[in-house]
């Protein structure tokens, strides 16, 4: 009898049907991986039977060698950074907003040096504004100054790559503007920097993050990435529902510096849904207008397939 029971043992977990599900997640230190860790935390991803690693990464650059690697499953990036990524090859999908479905949500800012006379929008132009190319942030700049009215022969960038060091340029007038991201903005801001214009004020929204999975990993974990999206939808709805429940794990992965720990406004976060092709649009008559990529048809980047296995 006691053999017997060793072999059913055996079996079961060797079973896959009975086996834990896994995936393995790429995040940067960023606001918009806060429901992750929350699911994390509040055991969610556990109570659909998922083992979620989340992998932190120091870079964009980090993430997308590991992605290529295949060493993780997907990630948190943004619609710029992922059509570049895959260039057309169908190799990863963005699978959902992750933030940024509406302008409120909104996280970069163009501002001018402490010690610059640029105080209105107007001011910019024919100014070099820090950037880095060929990335949302330069998207954000381009579209926000369009908006406002300016030609392409008025915008001016010259290009910072390090967030880190863009901002230091510009807090000691080595450039007269730059466009950060939160919530180095809020920083910059406040040692002296004038904001000039975010993409909060926008007509529609400018900058979102999305969830980007593998093509291989929507193929053969389906199941896996469907249980991701019902415990994402679960985290998401416990942060909106009570944000200064979850203030101090936001102020940590989103890196807030302590002067702004309890004032920081918690996004309303949108729950998992597919990228819409209005959001999408944009992104790619720019990429394709500057060259960078050859058209990329919405079908062969987005993907709903978490939608269906969910079912």
């Amino acid at each position: 009898m006691k053999q017997y029971l060793i072999v059913l043992l055996i079996f079961i977990f060797a079973d896959p049907a009975f086996a834990t599900k896994q995936l393995k997640f790429g995040v940067l230190l960023i606001e918009d991986a806060v429901p992750l860790y929350i699911a994390e935390q509040e055991g969610m991803f556990a109570a659909e039977g998922l083992d979620v690693e989340l992998v932190p990464f120091l870079s964009a650059l980090e993430r997308d060698s590991a992605l290529t690697a295949g060493a993780i499953d997907g990630a948190i990036t943004d619609p710029v950074g992922a059509i570049l990524f895959d260039k057309g090859q169908g190799k990863f999908k963005i699978t959902s907003i992750c933030l940024g479905k509406s302008p409120e949500e909104g996280v970069f800012a163009v501002l001018s040096s402490p010690s610059s006379e640029i105080s209105s929008v107007d001011g910019l132009k024919g100014v070099e504004i820090a950037v880095s190319n060929s990335t949302i942030i330069e998207y954000v700049t381009d579209r926000l100054l369009e908006e406002r009215g300016f030609t392409d022969e008025e915008i001016k960038k010259i290009e910072v790559k390090k967030m880190p060091i863009r901002m230091q340029m510009l807090l000691s007038n080595s450039v007269k503007a730059a466009t950060l991201p939160e919530p180095l903005a809020s920083i910059a801001a406040s040692k002296g920097a004038h904001v000039l214009l975010t993409d909060k004020e926008s007509r529609a929204s400018l900058s979102q993050t999305v969830i980007l999975f593998s093509a291989e990993a929507l193929k053969e974990k389906k199941i896996e990435v469907a249980s991701f999206f019902t415990a994402y939808a679960n985290a998401v709805k416990a942060v909106n529902e009570d944000p200064e429940k979850y203030r101090s794990l936001f102020i940590e992965k989103g890196r807030i510096p302590p002067f702004l720990a309890k004032t920081y406004p918690i996004p309303v976060y949108p729950g998992p849904e597919p990228f819409s092709r209005e959001l999408y649009e944009p992104v790619i008559h720019w990429l394709t207008a500057k060259k960078l990529v050859d058209p990329v048809n919405y079908e062969q980047m987005v993907s709903s397939d978490f939608m269906a296995a969910g079912e």
